[in-house]
């Protein structure tokens, strides 16, 4: 069998957020899904006007399953809450679906998705744009200029922006 170059194979026909959390776990796409624990599909709901897009699960993403429950799930908690938005109409998922990373001894540490994990991953966040249709996606990523203090006060700025459209 061929090698696949990306998600399209595994993706349903007809998406609904149930059917695209079933599918993404037989997903074969990249190599990715070897290491992982799961897949990491979303949550929210298809009636959320706001949807974040993270980089990729993390350690704790990947063993429990659902996105941002890690320390980036804690950062954005208080961005949200600083923006005032309502953690329960966001829609929350990753361009990336499995984790990637690197073990050294019992520990998994986090490694940056190659362009071709993106692009392997992008037929299931289009189908996830087609269900949930929001008015606003915000891209969020590990690459944020500045420190800590900086990058936060950025996205609460962004978060403000995009409640308001």
């Amino acid at each position: 069998m061929a090698e696949a170059k990306d998600a399209t194979a595994w993706v349903p026909a007809r998406p609904t957020l149930r059917r695209l959390a079933e599918a993404v776990q037989d997903c074969r796409g990249c190599e990715l899904w070897e290491d992982a624990t799961q897949a990491v599909l979303s949550t929210g709901t298809r009636e959320a006007r706001l949807m974040l897009v993270g980089e990729q699960p993390g350690d704790r993403e990947d063993r429990e399953g659902e996105p941002f429950v890690g320390p980036a799930g804690r950062v954005l908690a208080t961005a949200l809450e600083t923006a005032g938005i309502d953690p329960g109409e966001t829609y929350l998922t990753n361009a990336v679906k499995h984790f990637r990373f690197e073990r050294r001894g019992k520990r998994r540490i986090h490694e940056a998705p190659e362009l071709r994990h993106l692009v392997a991953c992008h037929p299931w966040l289009e189908a996830e744009l087609t269900v949930v249709d929001p008015d606003v996606v915000v891209c969020l990523g590990a690459s944020a200029r500045g420190g800590y203090d900086e990058a936060l006060a950025e996205l609460v700025s962004d978060l403000r922006v995009a409640a308001s459209a």
